[in-house]
């Protein structure tokens, strides 16, 4: 990425949502039969775009880095590329892998912690559904923590 006026090359995660997949059985006027034929047909659909998607997107943004820390406002990550403060970035986050959930953002880097390597991103241009599927991400990994420290 130029700057962070460049336009944003990662639109959206365009997987569709299981929710809508219920109300479609919810609501359906079909036989029962065909409806489940259908939600199952549109399941399988799902996962060959989701393996497709993955392709894509990594061919798209082939800088692999790994996230240590993430929030509403930007993430910590670690990678092999040497990045210098203020260098403008557009990041694809993998939140979950079945069912495929990514959130994207431009962004740029503030700064490399000398003591854990950890470059400091911050997100610039993060839409409203992408800030939305980190703070669900963020909560139930909290959630997990919590849950795991009480056993």
């Amino acid at each position: 990425m130029e700057s962070l006026d460049s336009p944003q090359l990662f639109t959206g995660d365009t997987t569709s949502q299981a929710a809508g997949r219920e109300e479609f059985i919810k609501k359906s006027k079909l036989p029962p039969e065909v409806t489940a034929f259908l939600a199952e047909m549109d399941r399988k659909l799902d996962q060959i775009i989701t393996t497709m998607g993955k392709d894509t997107v990594r061919a798209d943004f082939s800088l692999p880095v790994e996230v240590r820390e993430i929030s509403a406002a930007g993430v910590k990550f670690r990678s092999a590329h040497k990045f210098t403060p203020g260098d403008p970035l557009e990041m694809i986050i993998f939140l979950s892998q079945t069912p495929l959930r990514l959130a994207g953002s431009k962004g740029r880097i503030l700064d490399q912690d000398p003591d854990t390597g950890l470059y400091r991103f911050e997100f610039v241009d993060l839409r409203g559904t992408d800030m939305e599927a980190i703070v669900q991400f963020v909560f139930k990994e909290q959630r997990e923590q919590i849950r795991n420290s009480k056993m």
